[in-house]
C-alpha cells in the first residue's frame, strides 16, 4: 500500500531528563571534627614497618592514628608429637592488650579471645596451609595503644608479619571497619564507643 503523499515520517528519540541527586552529606556535616582531631574527610595517618622484632621469624609494626600494634610470627615449626598428623598446617593466633593500651576499658582481660578468633579466621584463608604439612604457625599480636578500630589494624599488621616471615600466601590482607551511627549524634561518640560498635 502506497504511503500518502505529503505525510512526513517522524523518528522517536527519548528525552534525556537530567536527574539530580540530593547530596549525601549536608554542609554542616563537613565542619565537625572527630574525637582524635581529624576533619570529616581526613584519613588516619598510617605507618607500616616490617622487621620490628629481630628474634622471631617475622614481625611488623603498624600505626593508624592513635592505634599502635606490633605482631610477631613464630614458625613454621614442627608440630608436637602429641598432636595428630594433619595434611595442612596449624595456625595459632593470640591478640592481647597492654595494661595501658585502653584506660577507658578498665580492668579487662589482657587477652582478647574474640579478636583472636577473628584474626585466625582472616588469616587461615590466605596462608597456603596445604604446603606446610605437620607444621605450626604462631601469630602474636599486641595492641600497644588503642585508638579505635583495633581489629582491622591487627589483621593488616599480621598480614605484613607473615610476609616478612616468608610464609607462602595467596595475597596480603587489608581490613577496615565500618561504623553505623545515629545521624545527629555523630560528634558524641568517643573513640572507645566507635570501636565497640564497629561492624567487622
Amino acid at each position: 500500500m502506497a504511503a500518502k503523499q505529503g505525510a512526513s515520517t517522524t523518528t522517536y528519540s527519548p528525552r534525556i531528563i537530567a536527574r539530580t541527586r540530593p547530596p549525601i552529606f549536608k554542609d554542616f556535616d563537613l565542619d565537625w571534627t572527630r574525637p582524635d582531631g581529624r576533619g570529616f574527610h581526613q584519613c588516619r595517618p598510617a605507618l607500616l614497618q616490617t622487621g620490628a622484632v629481630s628474634s622471631v621469624s617475622g614481625s611488623a609494626y603498624a600505626e593508624f592514628g592513635n592505634t599502635k600494634v606490633i605482631v610477631s610470627v613464630i614458625g613454621p615449626r614442627e608440630s608436637k608429637k602429641a598432636t595428630s598428623y594433619s595434611d595442612v598446617g596449624r595456625l595459632n593466633c593470640n591478640v592481647s592488650y597492654t595494661i595501658f593500651a585502653a584506660p577507658a576499658l578498665g580492668s579487662q582481660e589482657t587477652d582478647h579471645k574474640e579478636y583472636s578468633s577473628m584474626l585466625h579466621k582472616a588469616l587461615e584463608g590466605v596462608i597456603m596451609m596445604a604446603t606446610f604439612q605437620k607444621t605450626t604457625f604462631d601469630v602474636f599480636a599486641l595492641v600497644l595503644e588503642s585508638g579505635g578500630s583495633d581489629l582491622p589494624v591487627v589483621i593488616s599488621c599480621a598480614s605484613l608479619a607473615l610476609a616478612d616471615a616468608g610464609i607462602m600466601m595467596y595475597d596480603l590482607i587489608t581490613a577496615v571497619s565500618v561504623v553505623c551511627s545515629c545521624y545527629n549524634n555523630c560528634t558524641n561518640y568517643s573513640a572507645l564507643s566507635l570501636n565497640l560498635i564497629s561492624v567487622r
